[in-house]
């Protein structure tokens, strides 16, 4: 295991939960955050995970995000809705959004929820296990500031624009993609710039447009997309989504969250619930997904692998080990968390 410190998932989420309290959110919206951010750590996403504590007290100590949005949904037709997030936390308002998405498939087979004028919201995957968990499946995407070039270019016009997809499955064996469109997550770069430690080349230009693997070098740079043309057209279809159908701001029109505290982020999400038994029969469908990741996993590993995985597999199996063993917080996040708990007067210890 990689070193840090060893701490209770309970206690973390508490920690963060009062954290995020002291610096303004109501307390059921901390909760939210902060389940949201252990459950990235626990699932051994750490880039997504209470790392990003101090990042939005900053925003909001600099009023950059409003701390008591009045959020509402400003259109609601049948299966489809728009939520206005009031520049509230952005894990606030996609919960929100998935939650009505999952009562319009309830009504209508299928639903879907825009969000406009929202933050960082962190996982993906934590909203569409909100819908999995509900025996439906769930999509989920947003947009982000911009830290990415398009395939062919150098300067950065898209964010790391992540989408997942969850659908339920009869078994241990999860099905639920959680991807950026970039070769990996930007706080992956961030981790590996905290802790010293240097990142594959291929996930990064430098300020000149070089290959590097400097994680500070690739922070001065910018992002390569995942697969070339193919992250290239995925990181702009979730600006069409989560952008400009949901009347967010898009590409540079969106305040970064680390490199800029003079403006909001007014980034958007797009959340969708289909009602499986508006498709088939559940029981059915359960058996298909048996039969499919059957097949994925029948298959013979490649030089360097022990096993074939399904998409969550390797998270889900580190969010059981995480809730046995606990999760393990590198020492440099560890202890600007305690300096952020002093600083904030937060009596919750991890």
């Amino acid at each position: 295991m990689a070193a840090g410190v060893r701490v209770d998932p309970t206690a973390l989420r508490d920690f963060a939960a009062a954290v995020m309290t002291a610096a303004g959110l109501l307390p059921e919206d901390a909760a939210i955050v902060a389940d949201s951010l252990v459950y990235a750590d626990g699932r051994d996403l750490s880039s997504h995970g209470v790392a990003r504590l101090t990042i939005y007290v900053r925003r909001l100590e600099a009023g950059l995000v409003n701390p008591r949005p009045r959020m509402r949904f400003v259109l609601e037709d049948g299966a489809t809705s728009l939520l206005h997030a009031d520049n509230g936390p952005g894990q606030v308002a996609a919960a929100r959004a998935m939650a009505r998405a999952i009562e319009s498939a309830r009504a209508f087979g299928i639903g879907a929820c825009a969000v406009r004028e929202s933050n960082h919201c962190g996982a993906m995957a934590y909203y569409t296990e909100m819908a999995s968990a509900r025996g439906m499946i769930g999509l989920a995407l947003s947009n982000a500031n911009v830290t990415m070039a398009p395939w062919g270019g150098r300067s950065a016009v898209l964010g790391t624009n992540p989408i997942s997809a969850a659908a339920p499955t009869r078994g241990e064996v999860p099905f639920v993609l959680d991807m950026a469109t970039s070769a990996v997550a930007r706080g992956k770069i961030i981790m590996a710039a905290k802790s010293g430690a240097s990142i594959p080349e291929g996930w990064a230009l430098d300020s000149e447009g070089r290959p590097t693997r400097d994680a500070e070098a690739a922070l001065r740079g910018v992002m390569l997309p995942a697969g070339g043309p193919k992250g290239y057209g995925l990181a702009a279809l979730a600006d069409v989504l989560c952008g400009v159908l949901a009347g967010s701001a898009v590409g540079r029109e969106i305040g970064a969250l680390y490199d800029d505290l003079t403006r909001p982020q007014r980034s958007g999400q797009f959340m969708v619930a289909i009602e499986i038994g508006r498709f088939a029969e559940p029981e059915v469908f359960l058996d298909g997904m048996d039969r499919m990741i059957g097949g994925l996993k029948a298959s013979l590993p490649a030089s360097g692998f022990s096993e074939v995985m399904v998409p969550g597999e390797p998270e889900a199996r580190a969010q059981r080990r995480s809730a046995s063993d606990g999760i393990t917080l590198p020492e440099a996040v560890y202890k600007e968390l305690a300096d952020l708990a002093e600083r904030l007067g937060v009596g919750a210890s991890i």
